[in-house]
Parts: structure tokens; C-alpha cells; sequence
């Protein structure tokens, strides 16, 4: 049983405690009705904290959600992470455009989206943690896993924060109550990154190194130490990343599955690769159009994720691999045909029936259709309007850690690092020649950053890779698209996203735009 099924009505009524405490104080008969979840007769139980903890999960899944009711959303997170990788492209002038050319706006609705979801994570962590400290029925033993259960979590949204922002975004250490004061200001790269790695290590010390079957996908500490080593990999630091990376590997519970396609199985989700992913839940309600965690229709946390939309021909197939992107890939490595179709192959469709692709210029310029997740996976999905499937995102993965492990020992070991590189490798790709061992630094690390983009290939990872790497302005500028489209200096700056403008005019001077946007 996945995570975020559990109660389903409950969960979504979590979400709504701040406003029903704000309500209800303004009623000076203080008439509490018998059947209201207020914050005087919540956060009592184990039961309740449960809850509480899975409406946090719940906002991770929001990331995704396809939604016209209160916050306008299309798969927005999709546009910020996957449209933005160099191997992508989409129809020009539409919607999408703007977004593979690298030009952000600060009116973006995705921004405003995707700002208010990692927020709203954030907030719900909090209130677990602050009803922590006030009376309640839990065990010493309970109170310090949901602590450690909301940290990772408040540590794994504002991680997000960081990565679009660059820890310049508002850093939500509490609550705030004060309705005269609201507005949160821009934090510092330093403050950001102390607290989620401050987080993540009350996380690891408290948290369980697994969770039985109707606790699946929830947050280990196994997890929590492999973020710690991501963290600080992104902030700049590979010696302190090391010895994360370094532990899981050699003492945690993960191994690569058998294949690369395995990966990815509607089948074999959470699998022992697996060390963080989206808990997408099944046809819980019957009806498969409501996708957020926001919509009146029905109480309940996000069902799945409708990448028909983005990758289905009927959908217009607007997300497009590029031929750039099969260039850099050897056709016989089997992660080429797990991520993208070619003429020849057998499609998919969301009604589960197929056909063979004899003409791909029928459904893409560009001579390809994205494929991951998908494939024969969609036979299998059933849901009821036949385009969203329930099939995990698969946010964090070992053989991610296995190459960002490699990645912090190219200089001190390189022996080493390229032991991990092609233990990866030859895991996808078992025919493949072997990284040879003497390479040059320069050499590996070239090595390093080509495995990572073929084996992580529309992850969410390659924009966040080539910004941290510096070599985001080289890379886009580089695009061969006849135009000067690219060119990353007019787009962003440094790679950060700017802060949408929406929450700027909200705070009425206490939160700033970042330098250059």
C-alpha cells in the first residue's frame, strides 16, 4: 500500500487547519462544531501527527499536479527541470517555448506554482514540528520520528528552494502567525544550506533505516544521509559531500537493479534503487481528472501524475528529445530505447492500445518521442480517464549516488571513481566498453558528466548538473538551432530562477527579486 492512500479525506483536510483556526477565532460565539478538525482537537493522537506528516508528502506530489481550481497548473514542475535540459525541445512558439530557450520570467506561472507547493511543504512540516512541543499522546520514541519525519521533509522542500533560487528564497524555520506580519524576507545561500543540512541530520539520527509494507515510501534515514551528501555536493563542497555518499555506498541497503528498463517498472516501484521517490497512489475516488491537492471536488492528496499530456501523441507530444541529444548516445546502449522512441518501435497510447511507428515525422520534428516511464508500462495503468498513469517518479536514485560518489573522488581517487562510474555503466549498458582506468582529470570528469546525462536522462537532473558545474552558458550557447535563441546571458543569471513577482508584490518590500532578473 502506497503512502499517501491512507485516508485520503483526511489528508487533504490537514491542509485547510490554518484557515479553520482563522475562521473560528473570528467567531466570538466560539461555537466549535462537534465534527470540525481544529487545531484544539487535533494534533493529539499518533494517528493525527500521521496525518499531518503524509499532507507534507502530499505537497511533494503537488509538484506534478495538473489542476484549473485555485492555482492554475499544467505538470509545472516538468517545465522548470525537464524542458530546460539540453537534450529537449518543443513546438516553437508555444506555451513551452520560452522555457526551452531559457527565458524566465518573473511572471511565470510555473514559478508561482511551483513557489507556492514548496511552500506550502514547508508550512505543513512546520505545524507538525511545533505541535510537537505542546501536549499530546505520543511516545518519546513517536515524537522523536515525526520530528525527524518533518525535518527531512521541511530539509527536502527548501532543498528545492536552493536549487531554483539559490538559497535566496524565504527560509521557513516556523510558522507565522502574526497577520500583520506575514511576509518572510529573502534568505542567504549560507543560512539556507546550514539548515537543511541541520535538518537532514536530525532526520538521519531519528528515522528508521526502513518502514514495513503500508509504511512504503515514507523518509529513512538511509535517505536523509544520501540528501546530506547531495546537499552539499550542490553547495559547492565535494570533500564534505564524500563521506555521505561513502557511507550509503558501502553500508546501506541499496544495490542497482538487474536493468536499466527494471528502473523505471510500474511493477517495481520503490525498488532497492530506489532511495526517494513520489508516492503516486491509484484510482482511489474513481476519477482520474483531479490531480492537486487543492481542488473542491474531493478531499484527497494528488492521485498520480497525467504525463499523457506532455508525451502522448494524442497530447501533441509537446516534449521532444533532439536528435542532439541521440547523438550523444550510443545507439545500442538499452537506455536509448528505454527513453525515447524510434521509428520501428511499438507505441503505446493511453487506452493501452499500440502500433508500430513507421513515420516519426508524423509525431515529432525533431524525429523522436520521449519515452521513459512509459512505454509498455501504459498497458498497464488503467485509469479512468485513460491518460494519467500512477507510476512513481523516481526522484533519487543509487545509481544517481553512485556517480555524484565518483564525482567527489575524480581528484583523490580516481582508481576508485572510475570503479563506480562503470559499475553503472556496465549495469545499463552491459555490452559497453569500460571506462579505461588512467584517464586524465580532465578526461574523467568528462567521462563522469556524459554517464550521468545518458543514465539520468529526463530525470529533473541535467539543467541542475551543467548549472553547478559551471557549464551552463557554454553548454546552451552551444546549441546548434540556427538562431541565437540560446544564448544564456539574456536568460537567467547564473542559473537561478527568479522569484515570482506575485510573491514580491505580496510582501510589499520585505521580499527582493534576485540581482539580474
Amino acid at each position: 500500500m502506497k503512502i499517501i492512500s491512507i485516508n485520503i479525506a483526511r489528508i487533504r483536510s490537514y491542509s485547510l487547519l490554518a484557515l479553520v483556526v482563522f475562521l473560528f477565532s473570528c467567531n466570538e460565539l466560539d461555537l466549535q462544531p462537534l465534527d470540525a478538525v481544529i487545531e484544539d482537537n487535533f494534533f493529539k493522537t499518533e494517528v493525527d501527527f500521521k496525518g499531518a506528516t503524509l499532507a507534507s508528502y502530499s505537497s511533494i506530489q503537488s509538484l506534478y499536479a495538473t489542476t484549473e481550481e485555485n492555482l492554475f497548473a499544467a505538470n509545472e514542475w516538468w517545465k522548470l527541470t525537464i524542458m530546460t535540459e539540453d537534450g529537449m525541445s518543443c513546438e516553437v512558439g508555444s506555451d513551452l517555448y520560452g522555457y526551452n530557450k531559457f527565458r524566465f520570467l518573473p511572471e511565470d506561472n510555473a514559478l508561482s506554482f511551483i513557489y507556492t507547493i514548496i511552500y506550502q511543504g514547508v508550512y505543513r512540516a512546520n505545524k507538525v514540528l511545533e505541535k510537537l512541543d505542546e501536549e499530546n499522546e505520543l511516545t518519546a520514541e513517536e515524537k522523536a520520528q515525526y520530528e525527524g519525519e518533518a525535518k527531512f521533509l521541511r530539509a527536502w522542500f527548501h532543498f528545492q528552494s536552493f536549487k531554483l533560487w539559490g538559497g535566496n528564497a524565504p527560509l521557513m524555520e516556523a510558522t507565522l502567525t502574526d497577520f500583520s506580519n506575514l511576509a518572510a524576507p529573502n534568505s542567504t545561500p549560507e543560512a539556507t544550506i546550514a539548515l537543511i543540512l541541520s535538518d537532514l541530520q536530525t532526520a538521519a539520527d531519528n528515522l528508521p533505516e526502513s518502514w514495513d509494507d503500508a509504511n512504503l515510501g515514507r523518509a529513512t534515514s538511509w535517505a536523509a544521509i544520501a540528501y546530506m551528501g547531495k546537499v552539499n555536493l550542490y553547495n559547492g563542497d565535494p570533500e564534505a559531500a564524500m563521506p555521505f555518499f561513502k557511507n550509503v555506498y558501502e553500508q546501506g541497503p541499496y544495490s542497482l537493479m538487474p536493468d536499466y528498463a527494471s528502473v523505471f517498472d510500474y511493477d517495481f516501484e520503490n525498488n532497492q534503487e530506489s532511495i526517494f521517490e513520489v508516492q503516486f497512489t491509484g484510482n482511489s475516488d474513481d476519477n482520474g481528472w483531479v490531480l492537486d491537492d487543492f481542488h473542491s471536488e474531493n478531499f484527497k492528496a494528488t492521485q498520480g501524475y497525467n504525463r499523457g499530456s506532455d508525451q502522448d501523441i494524442e497530447g501533441g507530444a509537446i516534449y521532444r528529445p533532439t536528435a542532439e541529444y541521440a547523438m550523444a548516445s550510443d545507439a545500442e546502449d538499452p537506455r536509448y530505447a528505454v527513453n525515447i522512441y524510434g521509428e520501428g518501435d511499438i507505441y503505446y497510447d493511453g487506452y493501452g492500445d499500440s502500433f508500430v511507428i513507421e513515420d516519426m515525422s508524423e509525431f515529432s520534428d525533431t524525429g523522436y518521442l520521449l519515452k521513459k516511464y512509459r512505454g509498455e508500462n501504459i498497458a498497464k495503468m488503467g485509469a479512468t480517464n485513460e491518460v494519467v498513469d500512477y507510476n512513481n517518479e523516481r526522484l533519487f536514485r543509487y545509481a544517481d549516488l553512485i556517480l555524484l560518489y565518483a564525482e567527489t573522488l575524480i581528484d583523490s581517487d580516481p582508481g576508485l571513481a572510475t570503479d563506480l562510474i562503470n559499475e553503472v555503466r556496465l549495469r545499463s549498458y552491459p555490452d559497453a566498453t569500460p571506462v579505461a582506468y588512467g584517464l586524465s582529470t580532465t578526461e574523467l570528469t568528462d567521462v563522469l558528466r556524459l554517464e550521468r546525462r545518458l543514465e539520468l536522462a529526463f530525470e529533473g537532473q541535467r539543467y541542475f548538473d551543467l548549472v553547478r558545474w559551471g557549464i551552463a552558458n557554454e553548454t546552451f550557447d552551444a546549441l546548434d538551432t540556427g538562431t541565437n535563441d540560446n544564448l544564456w546571458d539574456s536568460k537567467t543569471a547564473n542559473g537561478l530562477f527568479p522569484i515570482p513577482q506575485s510573491e514580491i508584490e505580496r510582501s510589499q518590500g520585505v521580499l527582493n527579486q534576485l540581482p539580474g532578473l
